[in-house]
């Protein structure tokens, strides 16, 4: 009798719910979670907050359970055959998701695209004709125990997902140990002995001859008393990652594991390192939140400012919402869902979080971030001591999308991928414009506190911008991408005021490269490094030096491990320089072991 009323009550069946659940696990579980398992560190949210979105799918799976049992009210089959199909779509969905993917890295500001290659669309025209066997098979009663058993197997993965992600999290040897965790290291010089204090500003994607136009359509070089601009200066790398971790170390990649080279240039090798152990006070604003060390005594990130500033939490959960649902379309809708979602990727930001839509990726929501990042230097200066301090701030400034105007006005990102050259180049140099008024208010701070003049000041970009302001440049090709554009890509601005500098800006020749740039801070400090670094001095750099200018490259468009080595031919006239690829960047050690005589190319120096 029991059991009767048992299977009156789920009638068409508990296996039916349980197969039908199936879709829920994956569309959203497995999907979003390994979307963030992928990107997670570069959007700067915990893992946990991606379980709004499993949170959310119980609810609708509950509403969907219900439906499916009002249906069985009327016709037991047909509510039988909605769970049915529920499981294949949501098998074709995760195989799709395998096997025909859509990008799903964190964005940069520019239009996201599918390809849609016919490929993934044949793949997914395949894994279709699959899923509506399973149906039919399902429906005549067969393989329900195959299907159970693998419905169960996607639960265990969403499971899985959860833990793997919760325990990385804790994990993760950046967050090891706590913020103001110091070396128990007898430092070199006392913090009482320390005179000045370091600030160093990033303004990425910066093009030395794009700050030159905006010194002259904003703030005047009378702003930067005291700084040499390098005006040769070259990035050794054209993405933020790799440059980041090849400055704050001195080192170049050369093989190995490209993760770990990066992590410990920013921590344990780096200039954080030298300077927490010497005694100073760490400050660093950050892109990403997984930069934090335990050299580090005050931490910021970026979107993490954003959020504050605005009440809003968590901020980067609206691009993950945005590249989520465009993955559950079809390979050949893919660019149309992409576009398309943005009302309901709001309307979702909004009902999971109960904030109204925040800037998007695309929208300019890191350069929202970088110039508020900017403006509370400006308003914490007066938290730190005089003397003692080292100050790291990495603005998304004057980084692509471009939605500020010259007077830093939030003008938004219209005609976004349709513009023109001239329409981009007028973009980039009056968001570039904005991004040196920003950094001349914090100089103007400095000097109102009565501390520029004693301090170490570095301005530099981590790369440049794919936009060419100086004539020049042949049509030819290098790894099947424009000479111009890698040459502006390396264009990175570099200046420095030494500490009691004085005097009008001045622009010096000297081939420099950002790889010097470790050496350079360690030679003004009077430091020394555990290690020989790469580049060396600017200082001990002679004008007329013949120095071999190289930059890692990947053509394959992905974050490092395969990078490409290439040569600048004419470092002093970088417009019109030839390029001379040398090959993937690998170790000293690799070459020895493949037998491949060392070239002079392979020392920077």
């Amino acid at each position: 009798m029991l059991k009767s009323h048992f299977r009156q009550a789920f009638s068409p069946g508990p296996v039916y719910y349980w197969l039908a659940f199936a879709f829920f696990v994956v569309v959203f579980g497995i999907i979003p979670l390994s979307i963030y398992a992928h990107s997670g560190d570069d959007w700067g949210f915990p893992y946990y907050q991606t379980l709004y979105i499993s949170v959310l799918g119980l609810t609708v799976c509950l509403a969907t359970f219900i439906g499916i049992r009002l249906i069985a009210l009327v016709h037991v089959g047909t509510a039988a055959a909605v769970a049915c199909a529920l499981f294949c779509l949501g098998v074709f969905l995760l195989l799709a998701h395998v096997y025909a993917p859509i990008q799903i890295g964190p964005l940069d500001g520019s239009e996201i695209e599918s390809e849609e290659s016919l490929r993934y669309t044949l793949v997914e025209i395949g894994l279709l004709a699959v899923a509506l066997v399973v149906f039919f098979q399902l429906r005549h009663g067969r393989v329900r125990i195959v299907a159970t058993l693998f419905s169960l197997a996607l639960t265990l993965v969403g499971a899985g997902y959860v833990g793997a992600l919760a325990f990385a999290d804790r994990q993760d040897p950046l967050k090891a140990d706590p913020p103001g965790t110091k070396k128990a290291l007898a430092p070199a010089r006392g913090s009482s002995q320390i005179q000045g204090n370091v600030y160093h500003i990033v303004l990425d994607a910066m093009q030395t001859d794009a700050f030159l136009l905006a010194l002259k359509g904003g703030s005047g070089a009378g702003d930067f008393e005291g700084f040499e601009l390098f005006k040769n200066n070259v990035s050794n790398y054209i993405t933020t990652v790799p440059s980041s971790a090849s400055y704050l170390s001195g080192s170049l990649f050369r093989g190995g594991d490209f993760d770990v080279w990066a992590r410990e240039a920013r921590s344990s090798r780096g200039l954080l390192a030298v300077l927490s152990d010497r005694g100073y006070q760490v400050w660093m604003y950050a892109p990403f939140a997984y930069w934090q060390s335990k050299y580090v005594d005050h931490f910021r990130h970026n979107v993490r400012i954003y959020e504050e500033e605005i009440g809003l939490a968590p901020a980067g959960l609206y691009d993950l919402l945005h590249i989520w649902l465009a993955s559950l379309a079809p390979n050949p809708l893919t660019d149309e869902a992409l576009s398309d979602v943005e009302g309901l990727r709001g309307w979702l930001f909004e009902l999971l979080t109960g904030k109204s839509r925040p800037l998007s990726i695309q929208q300019g929501l890191h350069p929202y971030s970088g110039a508020m990042m900017l403006r509370r230097l400006v308003r914490e200066e007066e938290l730190r001591a005089p003397d003692g301090q080292y100050v790291y701030a990495h603005a998304a400034l004057p980084h692509a999308p471009w939605v500020f105007d010259r007077d830093c006005q939030y003008v938004g990102n219209p005609g976004a991928g349709r513009r023109d050259l001239g329409q981009r180049r007028e973009a980039y140099l009056g968001q570039a414009e904005c991004a040196v008024t920003l950094a001349a208010e914090f100089l103007e701070s400095l000097k109102r506190l009565g501390r520029y003049d004693s301090s170490m000041v570095v301005v530099h970009a981590d790369h440049g911008q794919r936009i060419r302001f100086a004539d020049g440049a042949r049509d030819s090709r290098t790894l099947d991408t424009p000479d111009a554009t890698l040459l502006s890509s390396v264009n990175a601005l570099l200046m420095i005021k030494r500490p009691h500098a004085k005097g009008p800006l001045e622009i010096k020749e000297t081939p420099t490269q950002l790889v010097d740039l470790f050496p350079t801070i360690l030679d003004i400090l009077d430091l020394e490094a555990a290690h020989d670094p790469s580049g060396k001095s600017v200082y001990s750099i002679r004008d007329d030096e013949q120095r071999e200018a190289r930059f890692g490259f990947d053509p394959a468009k992905k974050h490092g491990h395969n990078l490409v080595e290439v040569r600048i031919e004419d470092q002093k006239d970088l417009p019109n320089s030839k390029l001379t690829v040398l090959g993937p960047a690998i170790s000293p050690a690799t070459l020895a072991r493949t037998g491949r005589p060392r070239r002079p190319s392979d020392d920077p120096r």
